[in-house]
């Protein structure tokens, strides 16, 4: 088995696991758990702070070590516009704060990085297909326009 294989694989069983424990009565365990994982990546893969949009959404890919299922679609008005197309074990369940409560990963790791992430679309909607949309900001960004998907 390759090294890609190898990360999908162990992201699949990380997904299967922490998806549906982000849809019970205990769901704060999803955050412990993302925050340390995100640790543990951020030591693994080396992770480092970066200064502009464009190279906080490149770490954060980088740092998921599969660009053909994270991509940065556009970076326009310093937001990076980005798809994970990565299998969720959310899809199409309509939990949406559920999605929230996982992307806490996400979350950890941008936050290290030296940005912050909102959910624009989600594959947990039964409408969005195939990828989900995200935006990446600088962490001291404090513009409130983009709403996050289970907030609306």
């Amino acid at each position: 088995m390759d090294d890609d294989s190898k990360k999908i694989a162990l992201y699949k069983r990380v997904n299967g696991f922490t998806g549906p424990l982000s849809r019970t009565p205990t769901h704060w365990r999803t955050k412990a758990i993302a925050k340390i994982l995100g640790q543990y990546t951020w030591l693994k893969y080396k992770g480092r702070p970066k200064a502009t949009v464009s190279d906080i959404a490149e770490e954060w890919r980088r740092m998921f070590g599969l660009n053909r299922f994270w991509k940065i679609e556009k970076i326009d008005d310093d937001t990076a516009y980005c798809e994970i197309h990565f299998e969720c074990s959310l899809e199409k369940t309509g939990d949406l704060a559920a999605c929230h409560r996982l992307m806490e990963y996400d979350r950890a790791l941008l936050g290290k990085i030296g940005g912050q992430l909102v959910v624009l679309e989600s594959r947990a909607d039964p409408n969005v297909k195939g990828r989900c949309r995200v935006a990446i900001r600088k962490r001291d960004d404090t513009r409130t326009d983009l709403i996050a998907v289970h907030l609306k």
